[in-house]
């Protein structure tokens, strides 16, 4: 079952394409959240990117996370979704679901950090909350904090170039990735997680 843990939206002062490519391919992932966020690495792209794997690697609050996941959605210029087992909780999943609309001479993110586990896990939620960095009010600062990250580089240009564009054209990019699978066409499919 979804737990939808904590959520928190920016605008950002730039057209939609730019900033759902910059998160999409976790551009400059490292200062998103100077506190946090340590790196992104795609480690294999599929046709259509869902279904495609990552790792990301965070401290938080003395913790090192290391989440390999898997794209569950990938609607450019829409939705971008992720999964991935919990790094300290490997059989709780965690996720993050980013929301991206046209808004008033920009781009409203709308992310949401969720877990999925089973309802027989549930009455562990209570001792996992109790953690003052994995509490709801604290994942809500950190969702402003690594948007607010975002927002200030993008609408600053404080960013390369190649940033801001369609990773699936990227041929930099692509080159960067350890697993690379070129076989079908460029897919938009979907899928839920």
């Amino acid at each position: 079952m979804r737990l939808d843990w904590a959520e928190n939206e920016v605008v950002i002062r730039k057209a939609v394409d730019p900033v759902f490519n910059f998160i999409a391919r976790g551009a400059e992932y490292h200062r998103w959240h100077f506190d946090y966020h340590l790196r992104a690495e795609p480690l294999d792209i599929r046709p259509g990117v869902v279904g495609s794997v990552f790792c990301i690697e965070e401290i938080v609050d003395g913790f090192y996370l290391r989440h390999v996941g898997r794209v569950a959605r990938y609607e450019p210029g829409r939705r971008f979704a992720w999964r991935a087992r919990f790094a300290l909780f490997p059989w709780i999943w965690i996720g993050t679901d980013f929301d991206f609309e046209p808004f008033e001479g920009g781009t409203r993110v709308h992310e949401v950090l969720y877990f999925d586990l089973s309802p027989l896990l549930l009455p562990v939620v209570p001792a996992f909350i109790r953690h003052r960095a994995f509490r709801p009010e604290a994942c809500r600062r950190h969702i402003l904090d690594e948007l607010s990250g975002v927002k200030t580089m993008l609408e600053a240009g404080d960013h390369a170039p190649a940033d801001v564009a369609d990773p699936l054209t990227d041929v930099g990019f692509l080159s960067r990735v350890k697993r690379y699978r070129t076989e079908g066409p460029r897919s938009t499919a979907t899928a839920t997680p």
